[in-house]
């Protein structure tokens, strides 16, 4: 399928998606670990947004930290493909936590398009690291989503799932099947990303989503 991946897109919001991609990569290089990767769901999940973060709330069974951040906002799958040889490929990951979709729409890529994207994503992170475990997001709700809004995440949704249903070593998650990110008071003020007490049934998705994984460390 023809996707029209372009400069122009790559180029808008370029200096804050740089800016997150800068910051990240004057981290520490910690290798072996869990790895979100994905949009502003991930990024928010940080002190700089004034929650708890994604490296303390999502703990091995040990107690140990084992999970890094490396969402940046306003990206879609064209820009996380740009980007994942800075951001994914430096920390070799064990397992991989992928949120593609969020944005694509904004970009003007339809599901489709989105989709091939995405699964260009995967499939260098699995070239790259033959023993990688992979989980991919389905999409997520909004407060303010219509039923036509819902129909075309679940349809994206529903993409994510057989493709990771014929993929090895990927495994499909969905977020739209969790009641509890359907309450309305779990947002801020612009309906699409969280507060605390968002965050907190957030990471209890994910403890749930990541239990046999987190075992391990």
């Amino acid at each position: 399928m023809p996707v029209k991946v372009g400069l122009q897109y790559i180029e808008q919001w370029k200096d804050s998606m740089e800016n997150y991609v800068r910051r990240y990569e004057r981290e520490p290089v910690v290798k072996d670990q869990i790895v979100f990767y994905g949009p502003s769901y991930y990024t928010r999940w940080s002190e700089r947004w004034e929650h708890r973060p994604l490296r303390e709330e999502l703990v091995g069974k040990s107690g140990a930290a084992c999970c890094i951040n490396r969402g940046f906002g306003s990206s879609c799958p064209e820009h996380q493909l740009y980007y994942y040889s800075r951001m994914i490929r430096p920390l070799a990951p064990r397992v991989l936590v992928y949120g593609s979709w969020g944005n694509s729409e904004a970009f003007g890529y339809t599901n489709e398009e989105a989709f091939e994207l995405a699964q260009r994503v995967v499939m260098y992170a699995l070239t790259d690291f033959p023993e990688l475990r992979i989980y991919l997001s389905g999409a997520q709700a909004t407060r303010d989503m219509d039923e036509a809004t819902l129909a075309s995440r679940r349809a994206y949704s529903e993409m994510i799932r057989k493709f990771a249903e014929e993929t090895p070593r990927c495994t499909y998650f969905d977020p739209l099947s969790w009641e509890p990110l359907f309450a309305k008071d779990i947002y801020v003020s612009d309906g699409v990303h969280y507060n605390q007490k968002g965050y907190d049934i957030y990471a209890d998705f994910y403890r749930e989503v990541l239990k046999d994984e987190l075992a391990k460390y």
